[in-house]
């Protein structure tokens, strides 16, 4: 038997053999270009930053925000702004007075308008002590100040005690004041009962500098007043007179009424007035300048009758430097006389009810804008003149442009004419907050409120 068909058939499987590996092998090599195909898209396809070709559609690319994207070269420009204005600093005097005044009344704001007697408010004369008739009368008329005089002074102890219990009673702290010059026992109140001491005449001391001496013993002697005053209790001393004057024999400031006037001669007379004021201040006293714009010009005496002069307004411009240098020294109040000055006003009408000598002279002229008081309504310039009753002349006073009305004849009289007003629209309420503002804000100045 022959083997060859047997080699045959060997060979045969041999082949398929080999040809199934191919194909295998094939397979392989297909199967691993396929996944080294698809690494290579998955690579391509997330490192790209454009969407569209992730998801393997081609779209026109837009520009997005981390695109960089061209633009014009473009300039900043800086807009020129408007410089601001300066903010005025917060005064916390005025804010402290604003906020107080916001809380009171008409009745009480009308009541701080006025600088009362005692025996006025209490109705009680020659009384030196201060109990209940005070305590009910300060409730029910809340004045702004009281004024003392020699109804109400017997000795020092007394004194001060009255004082300090009529302050007690009062919701807002009072202007305890007195007319204390110096000079003649009626304006030396306190002289007689040992506070103060003896001084010379105010015309001495004129004269004195006027042939070389030294100031200085003005200086001190307003600081020696205002030392006794505060000592006592009182706050504010109804003085230097700051008049030039004009007539030597007028009987309030010359020589017929105890030369309480400085000089005749402006300038000596200012430089005065400065010294006073300051040693008054500077014992903690406040002061307050009289007669704006003169009263010694007249030859009458406004104590019991009209006072009259016939200056011109220049001519009363020429006197007025005492006012400006006090006021320029700091001085707490300026009070106007009952001076008629026909030839400014064009009648004859006290200068405290005139708006040409308290508004446009001394506000606006003067550019004072402190406190504004009147001379005293006892007196017959005001009492004694058919013309005005309390009330009227009350409400001409602060039509013109005053704050405070000193020593009332008539305190209820006064103070209803002016509520009576701002309910009829005679005057407004706000006109009224003007002036209290001023006084609670010299009240909050010199620490009698807090």
């Amino acid at each position: 038997m022959s083997d060859k068909p047997q080699q045959t058939k060997k060979t045969k499987k041999r082949r398929d053999s080999d040809a199934g590996i191919r194909l295998f092998l094939t397979i392989l090599i297909a199967l691993i270009a396929l996944v080294m195909i698809v690494q290579v898209v998955y690579t391509l396809r997330h490192n790209t930053s454009d969407p569209a070709t992730r998801e393997g559609v081609y779209m026109e690319k837009t520009p997005t925000e981390t695109d960089a994207v061209p633009t014009e070269t473009t300039e900043t420009v800086t807009e020129a702004t408007e410089p601001t204005e300066p903010t005025e600093p917060v005064d916390p005097v005025r804010e402290a007075a604003q906020r107080k005044l916001e809380s009171m009344t008409l009745e009480e704001k009308v009541y701080q308008l006025f600088f009362v007697t005692n025996q006025e408010l209490t109705g009680v004369y020659y009384s030196g002590t201060a109990g209940d008739e005070t305590r009910a009368a300060l409730a029910s008329r809340p004045v702004g100040g009281i004024v003392f005089d020699r109804n109400n002074i017997f000795d020092a102890e007394q004194l001060r005690t009255m004082i300090e219990n009529t302050q007690t009673y009062s919701a807002i702290p009072l202007f305890i004041g007195i007319e204390e010059e110096g000079g003649i026992e009626a304006y030396s109140y306190l002289r007689t009962i040992g506070v103060t001491g003896r001084y010379s005449e105010m015309g001495v001391y004129g004269e004195d500098y006027a042939r070389g001496e030294s100031i200085n013993r003005v200086y001190e002697i307003g600081s020696e007043i205002g030392t006794a005053l505060t000592g006592i209790g009182f706050n504010i001393d109804l003085a230097p007179v700051a008049d030039t004057l004009v007539n030597a024999n007028n009987p309030e400031l010359g020589a017929a009424g105890g030369r309480r006037a400085f000089s005749a001669d402006p300038e000596i007379t200012a430089e005065l007035v400065k010294q006073m004021v300051t040693g008054l201040h500077d014992s903690g006293c406040m002061a307050c300048l009289k007669y704006f714009p003169t009263l010694s010009a007249a030859n009458s005496d406004s104590r019991y009758a009209t006072a009259v002069s016939n200056l011109t307004l220049d001519e009363i411009r020429g006197l007025l430097l005492p006012f400006i240098r006090g006021i320029e020294n700091g001085a707490d109040v300026v009070m106007v006389s009952h001076l008629c000055l026909p030839s400014i006003v064009g009648e004859s009408r006290p200068a405290d009810l005139c708006s040409q000598i308290v508004n446009d002279l001394l506000r606006e002229e003067l550019g004072y804008d402190g406190v504004v008081m009147t001379d005293s309504f006892e007196k017959g310039a005001i009492s004694y003149n058919n013309n005005y009753g309390d009330g009227v002349a009350a409400l001409a006073a602060i039509q013109a442009g005053c704050d405070v009305i000193y020593m009332p004849e008539d305190l209820e009289t006064s103070a209803q004419a002016i509520i009576s007003a701002v309910n009829n629209e005679i005057i407004t309420e706000e006109r009224i907050d003007e002036s209290v503002l001023r006084i609670l804000m010299l009240k909050y100045a010199n620490g009698l409120m807090e």
